[in-house]
């Protein structure tokens, strides 16, 4: 089996990490809701949005990443079959 693309390994590496951090602190401000601890709640939703803001980032990188980069040869032949 060949090794994944760098980008693939990218988007699941870096990109699905931090959209499950980011699933996991809305996690937490449901449960510190349900605990009434609101007062944690603002701290978690700033790591919410950090976690948001990098991947943005991230997925940004990559999609320049994709303009820039040139054309598979390979991938090109294989969808004109």
């Amino acid at each position: 089996m060949p090794a994944p693309h760098p980008l693939a390994r990218r988007i699941h590496d870096r990109v699905l990490g931090l959209l499950g951090t980011a699933l996991v602190k809305t996690e937490m401000c449901e449960t510190l809701g349900n605990l009434g601890r609101q007062d944690e709640i603002p701290a978690t939703l700033a790591e919410l949005r950090s976690a948001l803001e990098e991947t943005i980032v991230e997925l940004r990188a990559i999609m320049a990443e994709l303009r820039t980069a040139p054309a598979d040869e390979d991938a090109l032949k294989n969808s004109a079959v």
